[in-house]
């Protein structure tokens, strides 16, 4: 698929889908956890695309981190606790099936 939005336009529509957010993030907990990770996550590619070699793939990472938080909160197959991600990085444990 392609796309002709720039990193800007594309912030621009993840930061508006704050007000009503996908899926599973429109409850209390996941609404908060989704709205903190978009907004981290966007501060943090910022900051990473404004240092030089030896940091900015630090930062990237924390904003991978945070982009993958944003998902799990929305995502419909996670129930329960198992959205939440408790430590650093991307990974599942004990979920039955691939997160969207």
């Amino acid at each position: 698929m392609h796309s002709d939005l720039d990193a800007d336009e594309a912030w621009e529509r993840l930061r508006a889908s704050r007000s009503n957010p996908p899926a599973r993030a429109n409850t209390e907990s996941r609404r908060k956890a989704y709205s903190a990770a978009l907004e981290q996550g966007q501060q943090l590619f910022r900051a990473a695309a404004g240092v030089g070699p030896a940091t900015s793939p630090v930062l990237a990472f924390c904003g991978l981190s945070q982009a993958g938080r944003a998902i799990t909160a929305a995502a419909w197959s996670l129930k329960n606790e198992d959205w939440r991600l408790d430590t650093h990085g991307i990974k599942t444990h004990g979920v039955p099936s691939p997160v969207p």
